[in-house]
């Protein structure tokens, strides 16, 4: 009696320990839970950009056929039992000892505690914990829980969880249109899904899709028309097969390079990218191993979509010769340069560097215009040189501008960054590109604009930001600039890249190992590279730009950039008064401000937010006209000089609301 009393207190004992032991296992997770692995990720058009590995189903949305073959064939008593079959439990171990196998006998509610809360290890512990998880989980959850959480969490092989996902992999379909002869394939494969496997063993697959056919036949609960109807259905079915290219798979390493900073806990959502579909796919077949290339959204920061590795776009660095030549070009007309300053074109050399223009030959001088848009060397070098009173200056100027505007990579700290030995990467190029068209304005640049969790909820949506505002050029040295790089590509070295005449604007460059072009419009921005010897930007880069470019305009506008007007404005007695009613004045089209405004949210970037955080759930960039009346009103202008300032760097008044600046005017 003696071992017997202490024998029940040891297992009662044991059984509190093992009862607060799986509570804390327990509490850690939910049924529901879902590996971070299992994200579905699409393009901005909403489809995918890679087979899904995981959809979440509804109960209410599963076909009763799958649930009436789920647990005919894994667990028939399932809304019977306690969460475990004892009987069948001991039934089990029995035959397992006497035969060596591996255990088995589960209900699902035990496959799904193996799944989530332990290992897959056949262990006689592991059984028992089971048992002991299976008490929480019947009490916390409604069978109807455990059924669609089994149904989401069942592993169908080639790295799938779930039904949904499995009936979109391996037949193309929505779980909800399979048939009975797919249902019984499908979970057929849960009792082995590598020896089943669809894509390896088809016949294997199917011979388990035919057991549960018989027996349903056997036990009556399909006719012999049905059976003969789903057995032929069975012999003639054929697997979708389908794979993930290497161009998909650089976009997926980007969006989860970018989902690491947001934070999700677990898996299982639907993550839209800002990737153009159309863009990539037209693109992508005809790309190269030594190319990258990026298209940026200028004014959302959405990054639109990216060819080549994800190293090679955003971190691989080459030197970006003439490419830089832009920056420091604006630097000069900020200082007072003009596009006929003349720079002198000469045999040049400061101690063992000799730099050489491209075509080899002088012309005494030439115009600060012709150096930039035919990309000569000489010239170029003299005006980086002039910026400030000695080279030491000149580099260290140029280097904190570069650095300013987001340039990151290696600097060689001399004279030879006015021909661009400068080493970066073409998103940093584009990124930094950004300045001209925007005057100034660097949008925060992302490619994942929308999470929803596994029901459709959003979780997380982007809102456009500014990362950075350049101040310290002004507006009408921005204008000039896109004057010039805008001849560029009509005459300069990049005047191959349309046939047609286009408002775009940008800089090849050529270095020893790499060829480019950076460009623009008012919507977008683009940096492409080629990587080799004996490249030249004309023949090799210019190329890759226009084959994206005439994508991209086959479905989109070409949108001109903002010019400044700075040849004088119209002073009026009571300008700010005369604004505010033109403003106020019924008669004039919200319509045409709305459709002049470029950009609203770096036009007037805290009204924006402060919008955008009062009416979440409307459309993001509705704007009423409106709202600039309190905007101007709060201003301190000061007086009148100040305020016309303020009209024409501010608003750019002339291209966003034309009506206002004529009527003023």
């Amino acid at each position: 009696m003696k071992f017997f009393l202490s024998g029940l207190l040891i297992s009662i004992m044991i059984g509190i320990s093992l009862f607060i032991y799986t509570k804390n296992i327990f509490s850690e997770k939910s049924i529901f839970s879902i590996n971070s692995n299992y994200n579905t990720y699409l393009f901005s058009d909403n489809s995918e950009i890679s087979p899904p590995k995981f959809q979440y189903v509804n109960l209410k949305d599963a076909p009763i056929d799958l649930i009436f073959v789920l647990l005919w064939s894994e667990d028939r008593d399932f809304f019977g039992h306690p969460g475990f079959d004892l009987k069948g439990l001991i039934r089990s171990i029995i035959i397992n000892l006497k035969n060596g196998t591996s255990f088995g006998g589960s209900t699902l509610t035990q496959q799904i505690i193996k799944n989530i809360y332990l290992s897959q290890e056949k262990l006689i512990t592991r059984k028992i914990l089971e048992i002991f998880l299976s008490f929480w989980v019947e009490k916390s959850y409604t069978k109807n829980e455990i059924l669609e959480s089994y149904i989401n969490m069942a592993y169908l092989g080639n790295d799938i969880t779930g039904f949904g996902a499995a009936a979109k992999r391996y037949f193309g379909k929505d779980l909800k249109d399979l048939n009975l002869t797919e249902i019984s394939i499908l979970v057929g494969i849960l009792n082995s899904p590598e020896y089943y496997n669809p894509y390896k063993y088809p016949l294997k697959a199917k011979k388990q899709g035919l057991i549960i056919l018989n027996s349903l036949l056997e036990k009556q609960i399909i006719t012999n028309e049905d059976y003969k109807k789903y057995t032929y259905i069975l012999n003639n079915i054929s697997f979708k097969k389908s794979y993930l290219d290497d161009s998909n798979l650089q976009i997926l390493l980007a969006i989860k390079s970018e989902e690491a900073n947001i934070n999700l806990n677990g898996g299982g959502y639907i993550v839209k990218s800002t990737i153009n579909r159309d863009l990539f796919e037209m693109t992508k077949n005809s790309w190269e191993a030594s190319q990258s290339a990026i298209v940026l959204d200028n004014k959302t920061g959405k990054i639109l979509t990216f060819l080549g590795s994800q190293y090679d776009v955003f971190y691989s660095n080459r030197q970006i010769g003439s490419t830089i030549k832009p920056f420091y070009y604006l630097l000069a007309i900020e200082k007072g340069y003009n596009f006929d300053t003349k720079l002198l074109d000469e045999p040049f050399k400061i101690g063992d560097w000799a730099p050489k223009n491209f075509e080899k030959t002088f012309k005494g001088y030439v115009t600060l215009k012709d150096a930039l848009i035919n990309s000569i060397n000489i010239p170029s070098i003299h005006l980086f040189l002039d910026l400030e009173t000695n080279p030491t200056k000149s580099v260290e100027i140029v280097e904190k501008f570069l650095n300013d505007i987001g340039i990151e990579g290696y600097y060689p700290h001399d004279i030879t960054i006015s021909l661009g030995t400068v080493e970066s990467n073409v998103y940093n190029i584009a990124k930094a590109y950004s300045i001209f068209p925007n005057y100034g304005l660097i949008p925060e640049y992302y490619i994942i604009q929308e999470i929803y969790d596994k029901n459709g909820n959003i979780i997380y949506k982007k809102t456009p930001k500014i990362d950075k505002k350049i101040t310290s050029i002004s507006n009408k040295s921005y204008s000039l600039m896109n004057e010039l790089l805008e001849s560029v590509v009509k005459e300069g070295t990049a005047k191959n890249l349309f046939v047609e005449n286009l408002n775009f604007h940008g800089k090849t460059g050529t270095s020893d190992n790499s060829v480019w072009f950076s460009g623009y419009d008012g919507k977008i921005n683009i940096s492409v590279r080629k990587d080799g010897k004996f490249l030249l930007s004309t023949t090799h880069a210019i190329p890759i730009a226009k084959n994206i470019l005439k994508n991209y305009f086959y479905y989109n506008s070409n949108i001109k950039v903002p010019k400044y007007n700075f040849d004088g404005f119209v002073d009026l007695e009571n300008s700010f008064e005369e604004l505010l009613n033109i403003f106020n004045n019924k008669n004039l089209s919200k319509n045409l401000y709305l459709k002049n405004i470029q950009n609203y949210e770096f036009l007037f970037p805290d009204l924006f937010l402060e919008n955008y955080k009062n009416n979440l759930d409307k459309k993001l960039f509705e704007f009423d006209i409106s709202n600039i009346n309190s905007y101007i009103q709060n201003l301190d202008l000061g007086d009148k000089k100040i305020f016309n300032k303020f009209i024409k760097e501010k608003l750019f008044i002339d291209i966003y609301f034309p009506e206002l600046y004529y009527n003023i005017k």
